[in-house]
């Protein structure tokens, strides 16, 4: 399944860079391809082919991603995309 999706957070590019650090490896473990990009400061996105979705959804509950989605009072978005050609 391929999902799209943005990071609004209160926080700098360095904050996003630990966040993705912080979760790089489990990410590679429920993906086949992953990229993510800072837009500005304050928001990113990303865009994957997740190849189990149970653990990725499960990323944004682990603890980790609570305490920092407080910390920056951030707010996720994702969407499914489906491959048209």
């Amino acid at each position: 399944m391929n999902l799209v999706g943005t990071t609004t957070y209160e926080g700098t590019k360095k904050d996003a860079d630990e966040l993705f650090n912080m979760f790089k490896d489990e990410i590679a473990k429920c993906t086949s391809s992953f990229e993510w990009s800072h837009i500005r400061e304050g928001k990113m996105i990303f865009i994957a082919n997740v190849t189990d979705e149970e653990k990725f959804y499960a990323l944004f509950e682990d603890q980790r991603s609570k305490d920092w989605n407080a910390k920056f009072k951030a707010k996720d978005e994702v969407w499914k995309l489906e491959k048209i050609m």
